[in-house]
C-alpha cells in the first residue's frame, strides 16, 4: 500500500507540474499574438487571433475538470490522483501544439516535441512511450502538409511558390505534385521527424532510467523496513520478558513499569509539540523513550527478595542496596540490548534505567547529577515513575489521593523534577488522572 500511495503522489505531482506547463504554452502563445499585434511577426492577425482563442480553449480543458471535480463536487480525492487524467493533460498537449503548428507554418512543426516531454514526466510507461512517439511523427506530417496548404505563407520556403500562389487554396492544391510532395518530405518531415524523435527518445530514455531507480529504492527501502520491523519486534519481545521476569519476582514492580509507560507515552507525546524539545523529540526519538520506560527498573532483578517484598520502611542499609537497581539496570541493559544492534536505543534505555532516581538540585543517585546533566529521559521518567510510586498501593502503604499527589509533583519543581517538564505534566494532568485509575 505504501508503494501505491507513493505512485499516485508522484503522478498527481506530475499531473500539477504538466498543468503548469499547459498553462505557461497558453501565456507563450499569449505574448506571441501581442508581438503579432505590434507587427513584430508578420502573420494574419485574424488568424492568430482564432488560434490563441482555441489555444485558451484547449488549456482550460484539464483546469476546469480539476476544479469541477475538487473544488465544486468536493469528491473524497483530488482528480490529480486517477490514472486516466494524464491521457486528458497528453491529449490537451497534441492539441494545443497542433494548434500552434497551423499558424507558424513550416517553423511551428517542432513544437509537436512537447507532447512526449509532458508524457516523459510520468512513471515509465511503454504505451505511453510509443502512443506519444507514433502520435508525433504521424502529426509531424500531417502538420507539415497542413501548414503548406492551409497555413501561414512563409516567402523563404519552397521557392519558386509565390504569395499570390499561396494565398488560394486551389493554387496550393495545383501546386503540390508528387516531385514537390516528396521535396516536403526530404527537406521538411523527415528532417523534424528525426528532431523530435530524438529527443523524445532521450526523454523517455531518462524516464526509464529514473524509474527504474526509483523501484531499486523502493524494494531496498523496503527490505530495510521489513528488517528494522523485524529488530523492532525482537527488541519489544525482550522488553516484554524482561517485564514479565520482573513481574513475577514484584506483582506491584510489574504492575509499577506497565503505568509508567502510560505517563511516559503522555508526557512524550506532549514535549514534542513544544519547541524546546521537538528538535530531540523526533518521531523515532519518541518511541525509543516510551519503548525504553518499562526498563527503568530491570535492576531489581538483581535486589534481594528480603528488601524488595519488605511491608515496612528500608532501613539505610537496606535503601544504600535498593539504589544499586539503577547501575545494575545499566548494565543489565547493555549487556543484554547489547546484541540487538540498536545504538540509539541502547542508550537511551540504558539513561532512563541509571539516571531515573537522579534530581535536578543534584541530590539523587547514583552520582549526585543536576540539572541537565542528566539525560533527557531520566527526567521524564523520573516524573512518571515518581507520580506511580504516590499514588499506587504498595507493601509499605496505602495510595494517595491523586491530587495530593499532584501538588508533590508540582510542588518539587526545580529541586526533585525539571520544572520545565513539570510545566509539561500541568498541562496533561486530565490524562495522568485518567491512567491512574484506568485497569491495566
Amino acid at each position: 500500500m505504501e508503494n501505491e500511495h507513493l505512485f499516485k503522489y508522484a503522478e498527481k505531482k506530475a499531473n500539477l507540474f504538466n498543468l503548469y506547463c499547459l498553462f505557461i504554452i497558453g501565456v507563450l502563445g499569449f505574448v506571441a499574438m501581442l508581438f503579432n499585434e505590434v507587427e513584430v511577426f508578420k502573420l494574419d492577425k485574424e488568424t492568430m487571433r482564432a488560434t490563441m482563442l482555441q489555444l485558451v480553449v484547449y488549456g482550460s480543458i484539464p483546469a476546469i475538470a480539476v476544479l469541477v471535480h475538487d473544488k465544486l463536487l468536493k469528491k473524497n480525492h483530488s482528480i490529480l490522483e486517477d490514472s486516466f487524467f494524464k491521457w486528458i493533460i497528453i491529449a490537451t498537449a497534441f492539441m494545443e501544439a497542433i494548434d500552434m503548428c497551423s499558424i507558424f507554418s513550416f517553423h511551428g512543426t517542432v513544437l509537436l516535441v512537447i507532447p512526449p516531454l509532458i508524457a516523459a514526466q510520468y512513471k515509465h510507461d511503454k504505451y505511453i512511450s510509443i502512443i506519444s512517439v507514433v502520435g508525433s511523427m504521424l502529426l509531424i506530417v500531417l502538420t507539415t502538409y497542413g501548414s503548406f496548404l492551409f497555413g501561414q505563407y512563409d516567402a523563404n520556403l519552397l521557392k519558386p511558390l509565390t504569395e499570390a500562389e499561396a494565398e488560394s487554396l486551389k493554387n496550393r492544391l495545383n501546386v503540390l505534385t508528387p516531385q514537390r510532395f516528396g521535396m516536403i518530405f526530404l527537406h521538411y518531415c523527415l528532417p523534424l521527424m528525426l528532431a523530435v524523435g530524438a529527443v523524445d527518445f532521450i526523454a523517455f530514455s531518462i524516464t526509464k532510467r529514473t524509474s527504474g531507480m526509483i523501484d531499486v529504492q523502493i524494494e531496498l527501502s523496503n527490505k530495510v523496513h521489513d528488517e528494522v520491523v523485524a529488530k523492532a519486534e525482537m527488541q519489544n519481545g525482550v522488553i516484554e520478558h524482561l517485564a514479565d521476569i520482573i513481574e513475577s519476582r514484584d506483582i506491584e514492580t510489574g504492575e509499577h513499569i506497565k503505568r509508567t509507560k502510560k505517563y511516559v507515552t503522555i508526557l512524550v507525546n506532549k514535549m514534542k509539540d513544544s519547541p524546546k524539545y521537538k528538535d530531540y523529540l523526533n518521531p523515532i526519538m519518541c518511541e525509543y523513550i516510551i519503548n525504553a520506560a518499562p526498563l527503568h527498573d530491570i535492576g531489581k532483578i538483581a535486589v534481594s527478595d528480603l528488601i524488595l517484598c519488605k511491608p515496612g520502611k528500608l532501613t539505610d542499609e537496606e535503601f544504600d542496596k535498593m539504589k544499586i537497581h539503577t547501575v545494575k539496570g545499566g548494565e543489565i541493559i547493555k549487556d543484554i540490548l547489547n546484541e540487538l544492534g540498536d545504538e540509539q536505543f541502547l542508550e537511551i534505555a540504558y539513561d532512563v534505567a541509571i539516571s531515573h532516581h537522579e534530581k535536578w538540585n543534584g541530590k539523587g543517585y547514583p552520582y549526585g547529577l543536576k540539572e541537565e546533566e542528566i539525560p533527557l529521559p531520566g527526567r521524564i521518567m523520573a516524573v512518571a515513575d515518581v507520580f506511580d510510586a504516590l499514588v499506587a498501593k504498595r507493601v509499605y502503604k496505602e495510595p494517595m489521593p491523586i491530587d495530593k499527589a499532584i501538588d508533590i509533583i508540582i510542588g518539587d519543581a526545580g529541586s526533585h523534577f525539571d520544572p520545565d517538564i513539570v510545566e509539561i505534566f500541568k498541562l496533561v494532568l486530565d490524562d495522568f488522572k485518567k491512567a491512574a485509575v484506568e485497569e491495566l
